[in-house]
């Protein structure tokens, strides 16, 4: 039997920092928002095995057990392992096939979208033993953003990623991507981050962002409103890093869109537009000023 699913990314519509964590990590307060740009992840679940085994079958150069899918299966079957045998199916071997169509070093989510989906491959496989608060540990273990994959769509994300509200949907944006060849790396991102100045007042700025909470205006009408106040925290320090992503922030705010930044830890940049006819004419405008080797995508918030 295999199961299958696309593995859709996500965009931060903004991204704030709010202090540092006892155990080192970043508490952070984002809107994440699924996109239709994504992978394709398949499960071939084979014979039954009470040791069972995780194969990968993937474009990307790294070990299997290095792989955020292996990773997610293993989590899941260890967890699964420990229900009463009297409720449970036994375990089978398991093939994972992964199609990569987001790029890496994005900002995009595109390893921990893979993940969720194998988390909830296989809890459907097994008959739906955990409800989704219970497969939140195994996710955040995994990375921040795997959590927010669990739901999809339009949500608030805390913590450490781990505390997720979905708001109303923002389905339907015109969104133009556009990712240069190299990368942000996450790590120095965050450091530099902590050495900038950052005066942030937290309940401030979610009273601000509860324009994302009505229901009585359209997705783009949220956006106009909340655009002068939604930071990325890590856009700055990103820039410092990788100054190229600061030339795509220029070129595209020359399409007039209604909101431009980066994702996430970067290196993508995105852009939101009234009409699927401003996103078409800012599309053909950036493929005459990009180098081929930079990753462009129409596509739209879902």
């Amino acid at each position: 039997m295999i199961l299958s699913s696309k593995a859709n990314a996500k965009i931060n519509l903004f991204l704030r920092i709010c202090g540092l964590l006892p155990e080192g990590y970043h508490r952070l307060y984002m809107l994440m928002q699924e996109i239709s740009v994504g992978d394709d992840i398949s499960i071939e679940f084979k014979s039954v095995n009470t040791n069972p085994e995780i194969s990968i079958v993937s474009q990307a150069d790294c070990p299997p057990e290095k792989d955020l899918c292996y990773k997610a299966a293993k989590a899941f079957y260890d967890k699964y392992s420990t229900l009463d045998a009297s409720c449970k199916k036994e375990l089978c071997d398991i093939t994972i096939t992964e199609v990569k169509n987001t790029p890496s070093q994005a900002g995009l989510g595109g390893g921990s979208s893979d993940a969720a989906v194998v988390l909830k491959l296989l809890n459907k496989f097994y008959d739906n033993p955990f409800a989704i608060e219970e497969l939140i540990p195994m996710a955040v273990k995994l990375g921040a953003d795997v959590p927010f994959f669990l739901y999809g769509g339009s949500c608030i994300c805390e913590g450490i990623g781990e505390v997720i509200t979905p708001v109303p949907s923002l389905k339907g944006l015109p969104l133009l991507l556009v990712k240069p060849q190299q990368g942000v790396p996450t790590g120095p991102c965050f450091k530099l981050s902590d050495e900038m100045e950052n005066d942030f007042n937290e309940d401030y700025y979610k009273e601000l962002m509860s324009v994302f909470s009505r229901e009585d205006i359209t997705s783009l009408e949220k956006i106009k409103l909340a655009s002068k106040d939604m930071v990325n925290d890590l856009q700055a320090p990103a820039l410092t890093l990788v100054p190229v992503i600061g030339e795509i922030l220029g070129e595209l705010n020359k399409t007039a869109p209604v909101f431009c930044a980066m994702s996430g830890s970067g290196s993508c940049v995105f852009a939101i537009y009234s009409s699927e006819q401003e996103l078409h004419a800012a599309y053909e405008q950036m493929t005459k000023l990009i180098p081929d080797d930079y990753f462009i995508q129409e596509c739209q918030t879902l």
